[in-house]
């Protein structure tokens, strides 16, 4: 009889692969997206670095025998997807690929039990069931939770470099050090999180001098219910890139950082930093925490939560001064060029829904039965003042200094709270069921300069913005060919926010064939 062999070491590295950051940050992130979906509100890493040994201990719910044995199966994961950002359950997996052992301690309720485990060559992964005396255990303080213990083959693991566990901390899961968002993850995480480095607690480090600064909030549906809360500030000095740009955080965790994922540009890029919490994103969470789902449902509510910030963010940054002035719309004479490719844009819907959420729509109605705009329902986003007790800042640990949650004026004076973000209200559009007409898609075409970018164009708040200081555009200018390089150019902006299986060259070929229709 054959044997079927599984290369557990190719595995594995697949895995951490699929991650855009380090494999250290992946473990550290991992394991702590576990603990906080049990339910733990202490999270605790120990360094031994004499014994080259990482504990994490949280107070969770711990696991059950049944829960123990499914965790050691590297194919499989336990979690399902919900509300929450651990579904994954790969960080002590992930630890097999540079520890010598990985020894794992539960309790919860009557069971408790501990296992040790290795990755002892490429396909195979032992694990057994260990005794650990009461003296020795990491689980004595508390009655439920796990601690995950990593024995390290050699010292130079940057893992039992205290001041990196510390950073990546700060750095992946800065919505839950910041008072002010706490008050809005409550629902999620009821007693607070607490984080702790060999017992130091974890805060936020000084904040930064910045010359502007403004609150806001994002909410959908009728009656206005917030689904998020964020910041944006401007700086007197550039920052260091990693702490450029906005970040979006879900439940806690910060997924995207940077300009690329909100699409707005600004004139000074290195001195703005903001972040925005969303919990109801958790739900649309790829597997790895860096991103969000592709299929056509997802992306029509994340380009929906998308749009929502934008909405937002851009007359901030105009208060800021930040918009770039030279943007300017279509000269008159390119208005028809605009009109057709709204029109194909409108006949290709049908076939690629998750675009619709990227633009508004026009005044002139089109018969048909589905969402109108309900004229009566509440702006999106609304900038709100910014009190004292909640200027904070992002990255790395960097702005913003943290007090206990129990000592914190947001968390004792209501007045003070940014508002509980119901995780269900993005499922509340902001319009009503109704027969009647459907509003043709408000695609508009405008231009930006940019000579130090490789982009064709971007998108921002339903308009194609062409890069007019792009190398191709100025060499094809001289020909006359601007309409079809601004065609081209809107079709492969658009393609770039397509379901993942379906073709971006498929999508570019149909729109190119359809505009060379109506010509």
């Amino acid at each position: 009889m054959g044997e079927t062999r599984v290369n557990l070491h190719h595995l594995l590295e697949d895995i951490r692969d699929s991650y855009p950051f380090p494999q250290e940050e992946v473990i550290i992130t991992e394991l702590v997206a576990n603990s906080l979906d049990s339910h733990a509100s202490d999270i605790r890493f120990i360094v031994d670095p004499e014994k080259y040994i990482l504990t994490v201990t949280d107070n969770g719910k711990g696991m059950n025998k049944k829960e123990l044995d499914g965790y050691h199966n590297i194919a499989s994961t336990t979690k399902t997807r919900g509300v929450g950002i651990g579904f994954a359950g790969v960080g002590a997996k992930l630890s097999l690929l540079i520890a010598k052992e990985v020894i794992t301690e539960t309790a919860s309720g009557d069971f408790r039990g501990a296992t040790t485990w290795k990755l002892e060559n490429d396909e195979k992964a032992p694990w057994k069931y260990i005794q650990i005396e009461p003296e020795n255990s990491k689980m004595s303080n508390y009655q439920n939770g796990t601690a995950v213990s990593i024995f390290f083959r050699y010292s130079n693991s940057v893992l039992l470099n205290a001041d990196f566990l510390k950073k990546t901390i700060q750095k992946h899961f800065y919505t839950i050090l910041d008072p002010t968002f706490q008050t809005a993850l409550r629902f999620i995480y009821k007693n607070g999180i607490n984080f702790y480095v060999n017992e130091e607690k974890i805060n936020l480090s000084e904040m930064m001098d910045f010359e502007k600064s403004k609150a806001f909030k994002i909410q959908f549906g009728k009656k206005a219910k917030p689904v998020g809360i964020g910041f944006i500030r401007k700086y007197k000095d550039p920052l260091d890139e990693e702490k450029r740009g906005m970040a979006i955080s879900t439940c806690g965790k910060v997924i995207k950082h940077g300009w690329d994922w909100l699409g707005i540009s600004t004139k000074n890029p290195d001195c703005i930093s903001g972040v925005v919490e969303m919990p109801g994103l958790s739900l649309i969470l790829t597997t790895n925490k860096a991103d969000f789902l592709k299929d056509t449902a997802s992306l029509q509510k994340y380009y929906r939560y998308r749009k929502a910030v934008q909405e937002v963010i851009e007359p901030i940054l105009k208060e800021f001064g930040e918009i770039n002035e030279s943007r300017e719309k279509p000269a008159k004479e390119l208005r028809p060029l605009e009109k057709e490719i709204r029109e194909i844009l409108d006949n290709m819907l049908k076939d690629f829904p998750e675009l619709d959420p990227l633009f508004g729509r026009r005044k002139k109605l089109e018969a048909d039965n589905g969402v109108l705009d309900d004229a009566s329902a509440l702006e999106k986003g609304t900038a709100i003042e910014e009190k004292d007790s909640e200027r904070t800042d992002i990255n790395n640990g960097n702005i913003g200094k943290t007090e206990d949650v129990e000592e914190s004026e947001d968390i004792k004076n209501p007045k003070n709270r940014l508002p509980d973000l119901d995780i269900d209200a993005d499922e509340q559009k902001n319009g009503k069921m109704q027969e009647g007409k459907r509003k043709p898609p408000g695609l508009m075409i405008g231009f930006y300069d940019n000579k130090d970018s490789n982009e064709l164009g971007k998108i921002e708040e339903g308009t194609v913005w062409i890069n007019n200081e792009h190398p191709a555009f100025k060499k094809i200018a001289k020909s006359g060919g601007e309409k079809y390089h601004i065609v081209v150019s809107t079709a492969f902006v658009l393609s770039g926010y397509l379901q993942e299986q379906k073709s971006l060259q498929a999508f570019i070929n149909r729109f190119l064939s359809d505009w060379g229709k109506e010509v």
